[in-house]
């Protein structure tokens, strides 16, 4: 199973760390999980991510139609 740092998942998805940041504060970041002093977010993770961010996009289509 893939699991990223911050910065790689950052990466991988192009957005910033500062937005990851403003992700986490809004409530609406990926799951991480710690390891030691290390944290990192699994591809489970991501994929609940980005289906939650989904289906926050098409709530907003209907809203606007």
């Amino acid at each position: 199973m893939q699991v990223w740092t911050i910065p790689e998942w950052c990466a991988h998805r192009k957005i910033s760390r500062a937005t990851f940041y403003n992700l986490i504060k809004a409530g609406k970041a990926p799951r991480t999980m710690k390891f030691g002093n290390s944290v990192r977010i699994s591809a489970e993770a991501d994929l609940e991510w980005l289906r939650a961010c989904e289906a926050e996009s098409a709530s907003r289509t209907k809203e606007a139609a």
